[in-house]
């Protein structure tokens, strides 16, 4: 465990600096509260603020040996693994937080957990994984009574069964997650469920009901202020008219949903609209300042006469090309409005895109310098024969642990000697453990020697902790410290 989240906490050159200025302003922030500050940056899409708050709390809590802490702190670890784009460190992040939640019967969060969990295997098209997860986070929810996380997990799996076009099982999922979340009064998933129940009267082509459903999460989205609801809403409705050929319905909410994305759009990229505000401001002042001087131009002379006249025509011409842009059939007003959408998109991505080649640059360089230290780290072990003989041998039978254990007792001789000094009762496997760490290998180079799971060698290790804590060290690094 440690040794999966301590290597990756996301160090760059201004990031050590930002990680010794946070540690200090959160010094006396309790735990919970910098997972709840952590949880609230996630909320808002500033992940990696979110990231380095959360490492911080995690640190704390693997040294206090608070597990409680620790088991809130890897799921919301999760979390951000999980938007961060790292499936593989989330779903071990939820995981590890799982086996703690039922150690310590801690139901609800064990249930958040499966959840999350399904979430991913969801998106990866494991559905049947996903069911699982998500069965096992609704019994738990079931049993504590925990109305608003069971109608989540009950809307995910209906979700599931949406996905393998299964109708009616997931139309049952989402009307029992309707009646959970009307216990909860928790109207932002009511929004998100009955907007998925309108897909499914879409597709049985019932008009009548798919149209109730999309409208009453119109209402609740509207209720509280949700604009990407609201947004989401505007576009379904404008599908289930399209689909049903009202077209100038279809239109209408086809517009809102497109002006209502554009401001969410917007919104989410103020630097960029500020410095646009600022430079509009410029453009505004400098226009007026030559209005002036064409004002007063034309009390000079008779030149407005052949202003207003081109003004005129350009009325006259305006009014006539609008009336033909008028006559133009729906379909090419609604991809008018799409490229004018996409377009506003597309230069909020070119922003995007050029943060994100900076933020791979930073990382490349991290990467040539770790790959550089691991270079070294390889030269160095192939100078040495005996030891890279001995790690080509795996350890699958009592056999190979003894052959294992005679080569590396003349390469390493007294090593078993000072185990037996310390008078600690350790078993063969974490025996074995203490001879692989000494011989400076990774968990999962662990596992493939062992011919094990990553799992099981992280096992070893925090029960081998508990046993040389009680005489006094504070790792087992440390206590290997004293064998060799």
């Amino acid at each position: 465990m440690e040794e999966t989240y301590n290597q990756k906490s996301f160090h760059s050159e201004t990031g050590k600096v930002d990680s010794v200025a946070l540690q200090s302003l959160y010094a006396y922030v309790k735990n919970d509260s910098l997972n709840n500050l952590a949880l609230d940056y996630w909320r808002s899409g500033d992940y990696q603020k979110s990231l380095n708050i959360i490492n911080i709390a995690y640190k704390r809590a693997e040294k206090e040996e608070n597990d409680t802490e620790l088991a809130k702190i890897l799921n919301t670890l999760g979390l951000v693994q999980w938007r961060l784009g790292n499936n593989e460190d989330a779903m071990s992040s939820y995981s590890i937080a799982g086996n703690i939640a039922a150690k310590l019967n801690m139901t609800r969060l064990l249930g958040l957990t499966h959840t999350n969990r399904g979430l991913i295997l969801k998106e990866q098209g494991d559905y049947e994984s996903a069911f699982m997860h998500n069965n096992r986070a609704i019994q738990l929810f079931r049993t504590e009574h925990e109305y608003r996380d069971l109608g989540i997990a009950l809307n995910n799996q209906g979700q599931i069964f949406k996905n393998k076009q299964l109708n009616d099982s997931a139309k049952s999922y989402y009307l029992e997650a309707l009646r959970h979340y009307e216990k909860a009064d928790y109207k932002d998933g009511e929004a998100a469920t009955y907007y998925n129940l309108s897909d499914i009267y879409l597709r049985e082509r019932n008009q009548a009901l798919a149209l109730n459903a999309i409208q009453k999460s119109l209402r609740l989205s509207l209720q509280i202020e949700r604009k990407i609801r609201i947004s989401e809403a505007y576009q379904k409705l404008s599908e289930v008219y399209e689909a049903f050929n009202k077209t100038d319905s279809a239109l209408k909410y086809y517009k809102l949903y497109a002006v209502t994305n554009n401001g969410i759009l917007i919104a989410n990229q103020s630097k960029t609209l500020a410095e646009y505000q600022a430079k509009m401001g410029s453009e505004v002042k400098n226009l007026q300042i030559q209005n002036l001087k064409k004002e007063s131009q034309l009390n000079e002379n008779r030149n407005w006469f052949i202003g207003l006249a081109i003004l005129s025509f350009l009325l006259i011409g305006v009014f006539f090309v609008y009336r033909h842009f008028q006559k133009i059939r729906f379909k090419k007003r609604k991809l008018e409005i799409q490229l004018n959408s996409s377009n506003k998109i597309l230069t909020i991505k070119e922003q995007e895109l050029k943060t994100y080649i900076l933020d791979l640059s930073k990382k490349n360089a991290i990467i040539d310098s770790l790959q550089k230290e691991l270079q070294e780290t390889n030269a160095f072990r192939k100078n040495d024969t005996a030891v890279t003989s001995l790690l080509e041998q795996k350890i699958l039978t009592e056999d190979d642990w003894t052959v294992f254990k005679s080569r590396f007792n003349s390469i390493y001789p007294g090593f078993f000697g000072k185990i037996q000094q310390h008078n600690i009762a350790l078993t063969e496997g974490e025996i074995r453990y203490l001879v692989l760490l000494n011989l400076d290998l990774k968990s999962k180079e662990m596992s493939h020697i062992l011919g094990i799971s990553p799992q099981s060698v992280r096992v070893s290790k925090m029960r081998l902790k508990k046993k040389i804590i009680v005489r006094g060290y504070h790792s087992v690094e440390e206590f290997l410290g004293e064998l060799t």
